[in-house]
C-alpha cells in the first residue's frame, strides 16, 4: 500500500506539471489536434514516468521528498520483516497509531475510488439505455438514434443520439456530433474517467478533464466550419442551443464547453505550424522529472567485521572474526560454529555462477541441486527448508540442528546478486518458521530456523587469478571506515589492497582498545572475488590485532 501511495504522489506530481505546461504554452493556441494529443499523450506519460528507474553515481543536488519517502518505505518494510523474523507479536503504541491512520486513509481513498467508479458505471448504464431504447439508422458509416421528443444531442463511439427534426434538416448539430465520432473523442473520455477513478482527490486532474473536453469541442467546431458552414450562423446556433446542461459527462455533446471560449476560438486566427516546436520544451521537463525521481547508486554495506575480545574471569574465550549482516547481529554466537561439520548443522548450499545464475539444495554432493531463478527462489527455498526440518525432526526430536546456508560463488559473480538472493532466503526462513510453528513446538522451530549464512571461498577458473593480480591498483567505488569504541578513527576510499593492509597495521599499532571494527561498502557491480580478497586482508588484520593485544597482556 505504501508503494502505491508513493506512485500516486509521483504521478500526481507529473500531472500537475503537465497542467502547468499545457496552460502556459498551448491552452491559448488554435492547433487543436496538437493540444489534444499533448493532453492525452501527456497523461499516459505521467502515469508511466514513476516507473522509470534511474540510478545516479552521485546523490542528486536536491534530495527530493520522493527519495525520502522510498527510504521510509524500505525502513518500514524492514521493520515489519524484522518483527516477523523475531516472532514478536506485541507492537508499540506508536506503531499501532501509524497503522490505524494508514488504514483510515486507505479506507477513505478506496471509498472515493468506489464512489467515482460506481457513478461512472451508472452514467454509462443511463447512456446506453438512451442508445438502445430506439432502433438506429445508418448514415455516413454512423448509427443515428432518432427521438421525436426534444433531446439534447450527444455521441458515443459510432452512435449519435439526436432529435428527428435536426437529423432531417441536416442541421450543423449533426455535423458537430459526427466530428466527435470521426475524431474518436469518446476514447479520450474513457481514459480520462479511468484516471479520475484513482485520482478523484486531485483537483488538477479534474482541471485536465475540463481542458480536454474543451479541446474536443474546439476541434469539432473546427471540423464543422471546414465543411463550409457560415461562421456567424453557426455561432448564432450555439447561442440558441446554450440552454440547460449536459446529460452525461462521459459522452460528447453539442453544448459541452463554455460558449464564450468556443466563439472566441472560432474567431481567433489560426496559429502558425511553428507553434508545434513548443513541444520540445517537454523534453527537458521530462528529464527533470526523471532526475527528481532518480536515486543515488545503491552501495550496499556488505558486512561489519567486528573484532571484539571477550575476556571472562573463568578462563578466556577464543575470539574469531564475526561476519555480521544487519539481519544476523542477533545471532552472532551461532555464526562462530563450525558449519562444515554435519554433526553441528544441516547445511544447504547456494551456488552463484559468474552469470549470476543460482543453484540451491543440500550440501551433500550426492544430492542434486535445483536451478532457481529470481521469481521462484523464495518458494523453492521454502520447500527445501521445510523438507530439511521435517527430516531433522524425524531423526532428532529433542536436539535439533540449525539449518544454515553455505554460500559459494564464482569470483566474477556479483555481490549485489548474492545479497539480493540472501534477502529472498531470509523471507523463506520467515515463512517456513510461521508455517511450521502451527504444527511443531515453537522452541524447536526457532532453534532450527533462525537465518544463518556463511561464505565459502569463491571458485576460480584457470584463466582467473586466485586473488587480485596487482594489489597496488585502486578499487574504484569501495569505501571502508575504521571504528574504535564507536568512534570513527579512519576512512579509505577507492583504496588498493596494499593501502588497506598498511592502514590496518597502522591503526592496530596506534589503538589499544579491545573494541575495534570496520565497515565496508562496495559498489553495486562488485564481484565476489574482489570482496573475498578484501575480507582476507581484514581477517589477517584481526589476527594481527589479536596478537598485539595478547602481547600487551603478557
Amino acid at each position: 500500500m505504501i508503494a502505491f501511495f508513493i506512485y500516486m504522489l509521483k504521478s500526481s506530481f507529473c500531472l500537475a506539471l503537465l497542467y502547468g505546461f499545457y496552460k502556459l504554452f498551448f491552452a491559448s493556441t488554435t492547433r487543436f489536434s496538437l493540444n489534444r494529443w499533448i493532453l492525452v499523450g501527456g497523461m499516459l506519460t505521467c502515469l508511466l514516468l514513476p516507473f522509470v528507474s534511474l540510478e545516479l553515481e552521485r546523490e542528486p543536488l536536491v534530495h527530493s521528498p520522493f527519495i525520502l519517502m522510498e527510504e521510509w518505505q524500505e525502513e518500514w518494510e524492514q521493520s515489519v520483516s524484522g518483527t516477523l523474523a523475531t516472532g514478536m507479536t506485541e507492537r508499540s503504541q506508536k506503531e499501532n497509531g501509524y497503522e490505524g491512520w494508514s488504514m483510515l486513509f486507505a479506507g477513505i481513498y478506496l471509498s472515493g475510488c468506489i464512489f467515482v467508479f460506481l457513478q461512472w458505471i451508472a452514467g454509462y448504464i443511463r447512456l446506453f439505455r438512451w442508445i438502445n431504447r430506439h432502433e438506429y439508422k445508418v448514415w455516413n458509416g454512423l448509427r443515428w438514434v432518432l427521438y421525436d421528443i426534444p433531446v439534447r444531442s450527444f455521441s458515443w463511439g459510432r452512435y449519435i443520439v439526436i432529435n428527428c427534426r435536426e437529423y432531417e434538416e441536416h442541421s450543423p448539430v449533426c455535423l458537430h456530433e459526427e466530428m466527435h465520432c470521426r475524431y474518436g473523442h469518446c476514447y479520450d473520455n474513457l481514459l480520462m474517467q479511468l484516471v479520475l477513478v484513482f485520482h478523484w482527490w486531485n483537483p488538477l486532474v479534474w482541471k485536465l478533464k475540463h481542458e480536454l473536453s474543451g479541446v474536443h469541442e474546439y476541434q469539432a467546431d473546427e471540423g464543422v466550419l471546414n465543411q463550409g458552414i457560415d461562421v456567424k450562423a453557426y455561432q448564432l446556433l450555439l447561442v440558441r442551443k446554450a440552454v440547460g446542461s449536459r446529460l452525461y459527462s462521459m459522452a460528447c455533446g453539442f453544448t459541452h464547453s463554455s460558449l464564450k471560449k468556443r466563439i472566441s476560438m472560432m474567431s481567433k486566427k489560426r496559429n502558425s505550424k511553428w507553434v508545434r516546436l513548443r513541444v520540445l520544451l517537454a523534453v527537458p521537463l521530462a528529464a527533470g522529472v526523471v532526475y527528481t525521481f532518480a536515486r543515488p547508486e545503491m552501495k550496499k554495506t556488505v558486512a561489519d567485521y567486528s573484532a571484539v575480545l571477550e575476556m571472562k574471569n573463568q578462563g578466556k574465550k577464543i575470539p574469531g572474526l564475526m561476519t555480521q549482516d544487519a539481519e544476523q547481529r542477533r545471532d552472532t554466537d551461532n555464526l562462530m560454529l563450525d558449519y562444515t561439520s554435519s554433526e553441528k548443522a544441516y547445511v544447504l548450499e547456494l551456488y552463484c555462477n559468474q552469470r549470476n545464475q543460482f543453484l540451491f539444495g543440500p550440501k551433500n554432493p550426492v544430492a542434486k541441486k535445483e536451478p532457481v531463478d529470481w521469481e521462484t527462489m523464495t518458494d523453492k527455498a521454502r520447500k527445501q527448508l521445510t523438507d530439511a526440518f521435517v527430516e531433522l525432526y524425524s531423526k532428532k526430536k529433542e536436539k535439533m540442528l540449525p539449518i544454515v546456508v553455505r554460500i559459494v560463488a564464482d569470483r566474477n559473480a556479483k555481490m549485489e546478486a548474492i545479497t539480493d538472493a540472501k534477502q529472498k532466503l531470509i523471507k523463506a526462513y520467515e515463512v517456513v518458521r510461521r508455517e511450521l510453528s502451527e504444527t511443531y513446538p515453537q522452541e524447536l522451530v526457532d532453534e532450527c530456523l533462525i537465518p544463518r549464512f556463511y561464505y565459502a571461498s569463491p571458485k576460480a577458473y584457470a584463466d582467473v587469478p586466485a586473488g587480485v593480480s596487482d594489489k597496488s591498483i585502486p578499487l574504484p567505488g569501495y569505501e571502508i571506515r575504521f571504528i574504535v569504541d564507536n568512534v570513527e578513527v579512519g576512512e579509505l576510499k577507492d583504496f588498493s589492497l596494499d593501502e588497506l593492509s598498511s592502514k590496518i597495521k597502522q591503526l592496530c599499532e596506534e589503538n589499544q582498545s579491545e573494541n575495534f571494527s570496520v565497515s565496508l561498502k562496495i559498489p553495486s557491480d562488485a564481484s565476489e572475488g574482489v570482496v573475498y580478497d578484501i575480507k582476507q586482508i581484514l581477517r589477517k588484520g584481526y589476527m594481527l590485532r589479536l596478537n598485539l593485544v595478547q602481547g600487551l597482556q603478557n
